[in-house]
């Protein structure tokens, strides 16, 4: 099914390297070929020929934490390579596949028995003095709050060049489907199916009560601008990657055309995922 793979795991987790070789091994029994096998974290860096080697690989095979699924996203860049996921970590909302039988689920998956889900991807762009600062891509949020040291700030919110409001609070979300179970959720937004087109607004800690999440269609922009003197206000991808923001700097968030291709096993139960993972409807 898949000839040409790519093993992907957690940097110096020494479960996700054991068994990232265990995978190794079983790609070399069943005639499959290891492209690359290397690792994504914080110090890990991928030279150009690495990420050509990636691009063209039939498939990726991730091992370690939602986090460490979020990076391989953003390496993949919305090319359409499928992405199997084996939890190496806690929760797991992305990487589904336990590891405590990954060989048996890789076996019916390169039998063919997968679905293929397509997850929307965000995209932010940063304007300062009307010139484009930056551009960023993650698969589950984008933040933009403040530091340790920051106090409460003004965002203006506008919608599809609308000025909607002027949000206090210690920050917001923009978040996808597939980010909705992350820091959105623990911000008291609402669960979007993973697949579900949409984009969601989550305001953080806002000073007043009337100001709630809003789940918007998926061709909407959310822009926000930051209209107070701020000190320690950052805009994070994915919780990742960090960019300092002034006082008068907008941020642009739209779900970008580049998708995240995640393999599920057939038959995969996401109501059971919430029941196990966060003890869903638990008395």
């Amino acid at each position: 099914m898949f000839k040409n793979v790519s093993i992907l795991y957690k940097e110096n987790d020494n479960l996700a390297i054991n068994n990232a070789l265990k995978v190794q091994d079983w790609l070399k029994e069943r005639g499959s070929e290891c492209n690359l096998f290397h690792s994504v974290g914080e110090f890990s860096t991928f030279s150009h020929s690495e990420i050509e080697t990636i691009h063209s690989s039939d498939a990726l095979i991730v091992l370690g934490g939602d986090g460490t699924m979020l990076a391989v996203s953003r390496i993949v860049g919305g090319r359409k390579i499928p992405i199997i996921g084996i939890n190496m970590g806690n929760l797991g909302f992305i990487t589904e596949i336990p590891r405590e039988n990954l060989i048996e689920c890789l076996n019916e998956i390169f039998s063919g028995k997968y679905e293929i889900e397509e997850r929307s991807m965000l995209r932010a762009e940063i304007y300062r003095d009307n010139k484009t600062l930056s551009r960023y891509i993650g698969l589950n949020d984008i933040v933009i709050g403040k530091g340790i040291m920051a106090k409460i700030s003004n965002y203006d919110l506008y919608i599809n060049n609308q000025y909607v409001a002027t949000i206090k609070a210690d920050g917001v979300i923009i978040s996808t489907p597939t980010g909705s179970t992350a820091y959105n959720l623990s911000a008291g937004g609402p669960i979007l199916y993973p697949i579900l087109k949409g984009i969601v607004f989550t305001p953080i800690c806002p000073h007043t009560l009337s100001v709630r999440p809003v789940v918007l269609p998926d061709d909407f922009v959310i822009e926000i601008v930051i209209s107070s003197q701020v000190r320690d206000v950052f805009l994070t991808v994915d919780g990742q990657i960090g960019f300092a923001l002034k006082k008068n700097d907008r941020v642009r968030c739209f779900i970008a055309e580049e998708k995240t291709l995640i393999i599920a096993p057939v038959g995969r139960d996401y109501f059971k995922i919430l029941r196990d993972k966060l003890r869903w409807g638990e008395r």
